[in-house]
Formats: C-alpha cells, sequence, structure tokens
C-alpha cells in the first residue's frame, strides 16, 4: 500500500518526537582523585570554607559491641591530609555534620551535638524535652543559620533556631518513610527515607520535601529511588545523593528522575560536594576511608 507524504509524517510521528522524560545527555561517572585512610567507620563530610579544611564525622565501634562516647571528629586540610584524627572527642555515634553561626553541629544518637571551632571542644547537646534517646542521623543548616534534625523516634524534624531547640515539623513517616538524609536547599528542606511502609512490603526510599516557611510536605518524583544517605545540590536543579546498601551514587533530576553515577560498595554515606570546585567526597563507612572525585552533571 502507497501512503501519501502526509499520512507517513503522521506514522513517523511518534519517533520523531523526543520522549517526554528523555534526558539531554547521559550524566557522566565520577573520577577517582584521591582515597585517605584510618578512620573508623566515617559517616558524613562537609568543608569548612572560611578555613579551608575539611572535617569527617567518626562513629567508632558500633552495634553490639560498641563503646559508649568513643566517637570523634577528625580535620583533614584541603588537599584531604589528615591534620588530626581525634580533633573532637566525646560523641556517641557522630553521623551527618553541619556548619552555621561559626560552629560544627553533628547529629547525634543522643543529641545534636554542638562544637567550637577554635576551641576543639563541645559546648552544647541539644536533645528532646522528653529524656529520652534523640536518634538522630543527618544534620543541615539554612541560609539564616537554622539548623535541622529529623528524630526516627519521634518521627519529627528539630530546628536550632537562635539558641531555642524545639520541635518544627511532625511527619506522617507511614508515607514518607523515616529519614536519614536531611539536606537544606534555598527555600525548603530535603529529606530522604531509607524505605517506605506499603501493602506490598517495604519500599526503597524517596525525596521528600518541606517548605521552610509553611511548613507543607511535598515530594520529588514518584518513583522509588534507594536507601538515601547524603543529599547534596549539584548547582544546576538537580542533586547527587548515596544509596547506602547498594552502594550507589545517583543523579537526581530536577523532575524526580534517576541516573545512576557509579557502584561502590555497601557503606556508601553522607557524601559532601561542592559545585564550585566539582569535588564530590564519599565517605565510606565500612571501609573506614574517604574517597574525592571530580564530577560536575551534564547539561539538561
Amino acid at each position: 500500500m502507497l501512503l501519501s507524504s502526509r499520512n507517513l509524517a503522521l506514522l513517523l510521528l511518534p519517533f520523531l518526537l523526543p520522549a517526554a522524560h528523555a534526558h539531554a545527555a547521559a550524566q557522566p561517572a565520577p573520577e577517582l582523585l584521591w582515597t585517605v585512610g584510618g578512620f573508623s567507620a566515617p559517616e558524613s563530610v562537609v568543608y569548612d570554607r572560611a578555613r579551608d579544611r575539611f572535617y569527617v564525622s567518626n562513629m567508632a565501634t558500633r552495634g553490639d559491641g560498641a563503646i559508649a562516647g568513643d566517637g570523634f571528629i577528625s580535620r583533614l586540610d584541603a588537599r584531604g591530609n589528615i591534620t588530626e584524627l581525634k580533633w573532637i572527642t566525646g560523641l556517641q555515634n557522630p553521623k551527618g555534620l553541619a556548619l552555621a553561626n561559626g560552629r560544627l553541629y553533628a547529629g547525634d544518637d543522643d543529641a545534636l551535638v554542638e562544637m567550637d571551632l577554635d576551641g576543639a571542644r563541645i559546648v552544647a547537646r541539644h536533645a528532646p524535652d522528653d529524656g529520652g534517646p534523640a536518634q538522630f542521623n543527618d544534620a543541615t543548616a539554612d541560609a539564616r543559620g537554622n539548623v535541622y534534625v529529623f528524630s526516627r523516634r519521634l518521627d519529627t524534624v528539630f530546628r536550632l533556631s537562635g539558641g531555642t531547640f524545639a520541635p518544627w515539623v511532625k511527619v506522617d513517616t507511614n508515607a514518607t518513610g523515616k529519614f536519614n538524609g536531611v539536606r537544606a536547599d534555598g527555600d525548603r528542606l530535603l529529606l530522604g527515607s531509607w524505605q517506605v511502609p506499603a501493602a506490598q512490603g517495604e519500599l526503597l526510599g524517596h525525596l521528600t520535601t518541606i517548605d521552610l516557611a509553611s511548613g507543607a510536605v511535598g515530594r520529588i518524583g514518584s518513583a522509588p529511588i534507594g536507601h538515601i544517605d547524603g543529599i547534596e545540590p549539584d548547582g544546576r536543579g538537580g542533586w547527587v545523593i548515596s544509596d547506602f546498601t547498594p552502594g550507589r551514587l545517583l543523579r537526581i533530576g530536577p523532575d524526580g528522575s534517576v541516573d545512576p553515577l557509579l557502584t561502590l560498595s555497601i557503606g556508601t554515606a553522607d557524601l559532601h560536594y561542592l559545585p564550585d570546585r566539582q569535588l564530590l567526597l564519599v565517605p565510606m563507612l565500612r571501609d573506614d576511608h574517604l574517597r574525592a572525585y571530580r564530577w560536575a552533571p551534564a547539561s539538561e
């Protein structure tokens, strides 16, 4: 059967149009720059621009054989050399790190720990008023210097603002899952869950948003993502995240699309990204080392 030019054009039209969710370009794989070892269950890393150095949280012993109070913070120079392994001691199992108001904060089992950077010491422990374990994990700070942590026991985001530590937003974790990663990004908070309860069993976690002004809860994308640990803006409207259990690094697009970047090993923890330097830092909790990669997202 012969087709007219018009009918032929209509037949080919679906193949000529771009797919609705197609990416402009594949995401490049991170390029390994250096690895530094000698840590003890490193969970999180953050860069201090004012002092040009990095801090790494070390959970040290954990689980059944954990020794109370042996967690610590390490200090590294800008090239990744450890300048003081046990720089600040006396923490339980310090995890996510945040910098604000000239202080370093760590989400810990019992409290949000506040540390003085010049004196290298703990100055405050912010805990729930009920006296129970905080079960804090990641920590983040917004542009105004407010610090946020999520309590897995209380299903509540706590905020430290102007010296006052208090519950901020109660979350329905039956819908969102319990959060691991927490990251302030512009006018909202991003929270990544580990898994979500479902009738057919647990689903992988996804990214939830909370508006900083209204407290309104939303979501990025509709598909499950993984066991989300670290969340970092990539400088181009998306995010790079760590998927702890399978050890994956993923790039999440503004629409929630997921692009695998690299597969490492179980224990790929709370990463940190510096877009202006194209520097991606990844603590490997079970391997006791920190990896640095060169990476930048492809243009959308």
